[in-house]
């Protein structure tokens, strides 16, 4: 189930600790789906965190992508973090990933 503005902003990071955030409007964001791999180095996270796929020119702000690996633009696996967000746009990132699983 989609919330109702989907133009709502998510705050995002290529991995889960990268100090550098930024957002993306949810409807522009894929395949939301807990993990514990990132994109791109496809580092392990030391628990599972949402993630999903976003075209990278549809990213504000400054996280850790460049498109040096091939042109852009192109999806990238982002991960959204709960501290990151507000509660009620976490809510509604939770009715469509569901809860968190178990390590």
């Amino acid at each position: 189930m989609m919330p109702a503005n989907k133009d709502v902003k998510i705050a995002i990071r290529h991995q889960w600790n990268s100090w550098r955030i930024g957002e993306a409007k949810l409807i522009d964001i894929a395949g939301l789906h807990w993990d514990i791999l990132s994109g791109g180095a496809h580092a392990p996270a030391p628990q599972p965190f949402v993630y999903g796929y976003v075209y990278c020119d549809k990213i504000e702000g400054d996280i850790d992508h460049s498109c040096i690996h091939c042109e852009g633009p192109h999806k990238i696996k982002v991960c959204i973090v709960k501290k990151d967000n507000d509660k009620q746009v976490w809510s509604e990132i939770l009715k469509i990933v569901g809860p968190k699983p178990a390590k």
